[in-house]
């Protein structure tokens, strides 16, 4: 989270930490779960101890975020979500090569996920000053790179960071919009984010001017304006700051590389808890958020060569400063989890499906159409259409009789024979996703009129 550097400046002074009065409909209660949506994943520092695949076990976590190649590997039982970081190109021709080749080493290792950039609304991670435009112009090259070698390898947008703007950030929001005005929507498969809670609850209610864990509905409500809402929102970082003290660290208010973090800290015990109850908030109301990872598990063992002491990196570590478990380790090692299935999904989007005709001019009519669409992870399915026979109503049959994820299906009836009245019919959809049996059924309905004017 080298990202964070100076990322808040101003923030203590400009953001209102208390409570906003502003209702959210995502977070009204619900009688019931929805069905697993989240993944359970967590940094691992690329250069420190701590990272053995054991203590990953340990917590449950199906997913990992990594920074190098040579980490992939000791995760081969997990999903991976690898950050790709780049610089401005000076020979776009050039960028492309040298994306396409890392791509093609991230591939053969077997990647699940690849995040393009981080934090580009932060200077320090996008040097030439936050820039919406040039971003997306990135973006669109690597994810025509990546889905060029691998259309199954999830693309997600680089994680924004929640702040607000300076000289040294722009709001995410205001960033967020400009993306989805210049079209990002059509290089991404799932937009990254990163919640951080600050010094608050989960629960706490957003608002356009609170930096807090839900901020990240507001973001949700921009993808609802722009027509994204069928694209998740990955919450590739996310975390509370534990205060040094409690591992006998004495950190200075004033310290360079923590001064600017010390009004976040909570002690350990809030940290764990906060955990706990951000992850069952997103389970249970945030059906839109997939994979879910936590900053961080080990830069607390970084050597304080390469990371100072005070460093708030190393304060929001689920390993302590002597490679102990903390609080929140333990918690989240055993916190009630409903891990999604990384798959496709089928969807069925049809038009209304209805015909009238008249009792004079019987035959064969279409009655409507559906296009075969995939509203999960990027893969791919062939589905078998095959329409109900029906003993009293219409012969029904359609073209194609097995389709792929984007072909239209049309649907026709033979009314030959019918008397008036309203005959409903039906058509199912079958196919394999990730060896489990999947079936939709769309209901038609046809319209047998003794008017004249239904034959026109």
């Amino acid at each position: 989270m080298r990202q964070f550097v100076g990322f808040f400046l101003f923030a203590c002074m400009l953001i209102l930490l208390g409570s906003s009065s502003q209702h959210h409909s995502e977070a009204a209660p619900s009688p019931q779960l929805p069905r697993p949506h989240l993944g359970y994943g967590i940094h691992v520092a690329p250069y420190a101890g701590g990272g053995d695949p054991a203590l990953i076990d340990r917590l449950q976590m199906d997913w990992v975020k990594l920074y190098e190649p040579f980490q992939i590997r000791l995760y081969d039982d997990k999903k991976i979500l690898f950050r790709m970081d780049f610089g401005w190109p000076s020979d776009w021709n050039q960028f492309r090569i040298d994306a396409r080749n890392r791509i093609l080493e991230l591939n053969a290792l077997g990647v699940d996920a690849i995040e393009v950039h981080n934090e580009p609304n932060l200077r320090i991670e996008w040097p030439r000053g936050p820039n919406p435009a040039e971003y997306v112009q990135m973006l669109q090259v690597v994810y025509t790179e990546i889905k060029a070698i691998n259309p199954s390898i999830i693309v997600v947008s680089a994680g924004l960071a929640p702040t607000v703007d300076s000289a040294r950030s722009m709001n995410d929001l205001t960033f967020a919009r400009q993306m989805f005005e210049l079209g990002a929507g059509d290089y991404f498969d799932a937009f990254g984010y990163h919640p951080y809670g600050f010094n608050a609850p989960p629960e706490q209610e957003p608002s356009p001017d609170v930096l807090n864990f839900r901020r990240v509905e507001l973001i949700r409500d921009l993808m609802v304006e722009y027509k994204l809402e069928n694209k998740q929102i990955w919450l590739t970082e996310f975390g509370w700051l534990r205060n040094p003290a409690e591992d006998g660290v004495s950190c200075s208010p004033s310290d360079p590389q923590l001064r600017e973090f010390v009004w976040m800290q909570v002690d350990g015990q809030t940290q764990a808890d906060y955990i706990v109850r951000a992850y069952d908030f997103a389970d249970r109301y945030w059906t839109w958020a997939g994979p879910t990872f936590l900053w961080n598990l080990n830069w607390s063992l970084l050597p304080v060569e390469a990371l100072s002491p005070c460093n708030h990196m190393r304060w929001f570590s689920l390993l302590n400063s002597r490679g102990q478990p903390t609080i929140a380790f333990n918690r989240v090692a055993v916190m009630e989890r409903r891990p999604a299935q990384l798959a496709p999904e089928m969807s069925l989007v049809a038009n209304a499906m209805t015909v009238e005709v008249g009792q004079s001019c019987l035959g064969i009519v279409q009655v409507g159409q559906f296009e075969v669409q995939n509203v999960g992870y990027p893969g791919e399915f062939e589905v078998d259409i095959l329409p109900a026979v029906s003993f009293s109503g219409p012969q029904v049959f359609v073209e194609p009789t097995s389709a792929e994820i984007g072909d239209v299906v049309r649907v026709y009836a033979d009314t030959t024979g019918l008397t008036p009245g309203l005959y409903i019919i039906y058509v199912n959809a079958q196919t394999t996703i990730a060896g489990r049996r999947v079936s939709q059924t769309l209901e038609g309905y046809v319209i047998v009129s003794t008017s004249f004017s239904a034959c026109q």
